[in-house]
Order: C-alpha cells, then sequence, then structure tokens
C-alpha cells in the first residue's frame, strides 16, 4: 500500500510540477510564494494514496493541487487590485496637492492622512520620516515597503522634486495617469483571468467524481481501477489533464509577480 502511495505522490507531483516550478523560480528571486498549497496537495495525496492506490492519490492531489492554487491566485489578483488602487488614489491626491502646496514636505503631510487602503500606513510613514531623515531617504524606504512600479515612479519623483526644488507637479499629473492605468489593467486581469481560474478546479473535481462515482456505482469498474492497467491509465490521465491545468495557472501567477 506505501508503494501504491508512493506512485500516487510521485504522479500528482509530475503533473503539477510546471505550476510550482514557476513558484520556486519566483521564491529564488524574492518573491514570496505561498506554501500551502504545495502542502495540501502532498498531504491530499498521501493520505488518500493510503487508503485508496495511486490513482485515488492522484485525482486527489490534482483537485486539492489546482483548487488550491486557484485560490492562491485569486487572492494575490485580489491584493494586487487593492494595492494598485491605493497607489492611484494616493497619486491623485498628491498631484492635487502639488498644485497648491508650496514645498514636497507640505503636499505629503497634507496627502498622506487622506490615503486609504493598503498604502496608507507606508503614506503615513513616509510623512513622518520626511522631518526626521529627509524626504530623499524617506521616499526610498517608502519604494522599499510598497508594491509596485509606480509606487516606485512616485518615490522617485518626489525625491528628485525635493532635491532640486521645481515643478513637479506635471510630472506627478503624468504619474496619476500611469497609476490609474496600473489600476485598470490589475481590475481588468483580475475580472477577466482570475476571476475565471476556480474553472480548472471545478473541472478537475467533476472529472475525478464522475470516476470515483463510476467505480461506486459498478463493482466492475472498481475492480478494473483497482488493478495494474487502471492504476497506470489512471495516473497517465492525472498527469496529463492537470499539466494542462497547470499551464494557464503558472502563466496567470507569473503576470501576478
Amino acid at each position: 500500500m506505501l508503494k501504491f502511495a508512493a506512485l500516487g505522490v510521485a504522479g500528482c507531483a509530475a503533473a503539477l510540477w510546471p505550476l510550482f516550478g514557476t513558484a520556486r523560480r519566483q521564491a529564488a528571486h524574492g518573491d514570496e510564494s505561498p506554501r500551502w498549497p504545495l502542502l495540501a496537495t502532498g498531504a491530499a495525496a498521501l493520505v488518500v494514496g493510503l487508503a485508496f492506490g495511486p490513482t485515488a492519490a492522484g485525482l486527489a492531489g490534482a483537485v486539492v493541487g489546482i483548487g488550491a492554487w486557484c485560490a492562491a491566485c485569486i487572492v494575490r489578483s485580489r491584493r494586487r487590485v487593492d494595492a494598485a488602487e491605493s497607489v492611484a488614489q494616493f497619486a491623485a491626491i498628491l498631484a492635487n496637492q502639488a498644485q497648491v502646496s508650496r514645498t514636497v514636505v507640505d503636499a505629503l503631510e497634507t496627502s498622506g492622512p487622506l490615503a486609504t487602503g493598503p498604502i496608507a500606513h507606508t503614506a503615513a510613514r513616509l510623512v513622518a520620516e520626511c522631518r526626521s531623515v529627509g524626504v530623499e531617504a524617506a521616499a526610498q524606504r517608502f519604494a522599499a515597503g510598497a508594491d509596485g512600479a509606480v509606487a516606485a515612479w512616485l518615490a522617485d519623483v518626489v525625491a528628485v522634486a525635493a532635491a532640486s526644488g521645481g515643478q513637479w507637479a506635471p510630472i506627478l499629473g503624468v504619474l496619476e495617469a500611469e497609476a490609474a492605468e496600473a489600476a485598470a489593467t490589475a481590475r481588468h486581469f483580475h475580472r477577466h483571468v482570475a476571476a475565471n481560474l476556480p474553472q480548472l478546479g471545478l473541472a478537475a473535481a467533476l472529472g475525478a467524481a464522475v470516476a470515483l462515482g463510476s467505480a461506486l456505482v459498478s463493482p466492475e469498474a472498481w475492480a478494473w481501477l483497482s488493478g495494474a492497467q487502471g492504476q497506470r491509465v489512471g495516473l497517465a490521465a492525472v498527469v496529463v489533464a492537470v499539466a494542462i491545468s497547470a499551464r494557464p495557472l503558472s502563466a496567470a501567477w507569473e503576470m501576478l509577480r
């Protein structure tokens, strides 16, 4: 039985390797990836494999693995939308204040308390550090603590404007448009890509339900699935099906970096 469970875990791991490989490469570049989908997949495959053999282990690992990574992509996409919208709002407020404030620090002190969402804490810290460590150092810390390229651009604009004392309102206007476009892109991705990923998990669950349901209803089908030929065919089907699902999931995860 342990041999059957090991075969099931190996088959499931081979099928999900493209997706796990993407997460591993991102982690190597400093991009934190959730570990719970990996743990859930391995646990499901091991437990079910011990009880029912490699085919059931592959089915359980495939369903749990695909479902877990779909959930991880959706959560990460939702956070990306919230962060992009928060940065866009802060950029718009700062662009308006830049037109009426005398200095960069004055604009930041007025705009910081108005920031909401994930960027609010980072913006408040930016305002607090402007007086203590200087605008340039505070902007660098702001860029390190905020997510996204737009936040880094915003920090660069603030630092350059504080150092040069030139007109920065027109640059902030351009940055405001870029931030709004980034937020719109994040919303579009979440609505048309991430929100549709659960269909992959549903398809995997329905396929597993059909296979297991047929085996439970028909003793002949159960005997065939429990046999050597049924185990091989089942594992091959799991590997192919999950490999097909792993491709769009890995692409979506890569785009969410």
